[in-house]
């Protein structure tokens, strides 16, 4: 499991990594949007807790094969939604 986590982890980073950039490139990012679908808590405030679990969420919902992986197209679908996420 902890293999798994560190795994997602690092494909999280990397997907927001890839994705920012295009998504500033349009200079369609709205933070408080983002902040506002992502904080459970609802202080104003994005914890890491909060930004992994959406991320986690995003994730297993294009892993349509349960392997703990994204092939391209599903990578590519991901980035996809996180750039909406934001805009």
């Amino acid at each position: 499991m902890r293999t798994f986590t560190k795994a997602l982890a690092v494909a999280a980073a990397l997907a927001c990594t890839m994705a920012l950039p295009a998504a500033y490139a349009g200079d369609n990012m709205d933070a408080e949007k983002f902040i506002a679908k992502c904080d459970k808590d609802k202080d104003g405030m994005l914890s890491k807790k909060e930004m992994m679990e959406m991320v986690e969420k995003m994730f297993d919902k294009h892993d349509s094969k349960k392997m703990g992986k994204l092939d391209k197209k599903q990578t590519d679908d991901f980035l996809k939604e996180l750039i909406r996420t934001g805009s």
